[in-house]
């Protein structure tokens, strides 16, 4: 608020009208700002599942590559993958993650269970020499079926299991 002396005993100040209008632009702003607040947080929600998608997907790829060839097909070492021989025909498997990364074949077993891997190894025709195909696919909530997920990651990956 301007207070000064004009004078002949006058003060200048503030009107209302200014007053009003000042805490009208105000109100507006506020009223502006905290309807954008909810948009930023479901985004910032939906950037921390992509973010934890996404490390699920690579720590899976670089397990299933770590594993070494079997001609008779192996398990991969940390999350128990069975990685089938050659020929490959269609075979798949369910993993469940835990917000801290932990696996389980069930998500019964954990209420904290946030994201479901789903791991198909795709045919690769006839030959023994053919790369071992890999699709994999994350999709969360884990309780919730892969058709009505909140939201997926998938990737392809190819393994020179030779």
């Amino acid at each position: 608020m301007r207070m000064e002396r004009t004078g002949a005993g006058r003060r200048a100040a503030f009107t209302l009208i200014e007053v009003t209008l000042a805490l009208g632009v105000a109100s507006f702003s506020l009223i502006a700002i905290f309807g954008l607040l909810p948009v930023g947080l479901m985004s910032n929600q939906a950037t921390i599942e992509q973010t934890a998608a996404g490390s699920i997907l690579s720590a899976v790829s670089a397990d299933l590559r770590a594993t070494p060839p079997s001609t008779s097909g192996t398990t991969s070492a940390e999350f128990s993958i069975p990685i089938p021989a050659h020929p490959v025909t269609s075979s798949s498997t369910t993993l469940y993650f835990t917000s801290n990364g932990q696996s389980s074949n069930s998500p019964t077993g954990n209420p904290n269970t946030t994201h479901r891997l789903m791991v198909s190894f795709l045919p690769n025709g006839s030959g023994t020499n053919g790369a071992t195909l890999v699709d994999l696919r994350v999709t969360w909530p884990a309780a919730a079926a892969p058709a009505n997920a909140a939201g997926s990651v998938q990737t392809f990956v190819a393994l020179n299991r030779n």
